[in-house]
């Protein structure tokens, strides 16, 4: 155990990089958050005793649940792929870069989805779209800062060197 948290402080010793993981973890947990606040707006007593009575549910809780539905559909990826880059980041895996880039992409994109068609599957006004939003904008920038992009390449050329040097 002590030889993997050694090498794992070899491996990650770039504060930017440290930082950044940190921060792929804060907006994979800020868009489950944002889902987890859509689901529990759901009432899900009223769902069920509804369901049970009358096997249709009014038009008011079916909104409820198609918004905590595709809210969860479209922000639920990206999290779980945040997560994915934040341990390739702390790896310092190239992979980790490529899919933090790709992490802000679809984010953005569900984003603006969001918020194009908010008015046909949502049914109010979509306030957490903006910081998300902006969130993203700065994580593109802050990801390809020249610290950032350093750590890797630096780690490629010395990979590169081992390999050469074997032959």
């Amino acid at each position: 155990m002590e030889e993997f948290l050694a090498k794992l402080s070899k491996t990650t010793r770039s504060w930017p990089v440290r930082a950044n993981a940190l921060l792929l973890v804060l907006q994979a947990a800020g868009l489950g958050g944002i889902g987890a606040y859509n689901v529990y707006r759901v009432e899900w007593q009223q769902v069920q005793q509804q369901l049970e009575t009358d096997a249709t549910l009014s038009q008011r809780l079916t909104e409820t649940v198609e918004q905590a539905v595709v809210i969860v559909l479209i922000l639920g990826i990206p999290a779980v792929l945040a997560l994915l880059a934040a341990f390739g980041f702390l790896f310092l895996f190239r992979m980790g870069w490529l899919l933090a880039m790709i992490v802000q992409s679809l984010t953005l994109l569900a984003c603006l989805l969001l918020y194009t068609e908010w008015e046909e599957i949502l049914y109010q006004e979509p306030v957490f779209v903006y910081p998300v939003m902006l969130y993203c904008i700065v994580m593109v920038l802050y990801l390809n800062s020249s610290d950032v992009r350093a750590a890797f390449h630096v780690r490629r050329r010395k990979e590169i060197r081992r390999a050469t040097r074997g032959r």
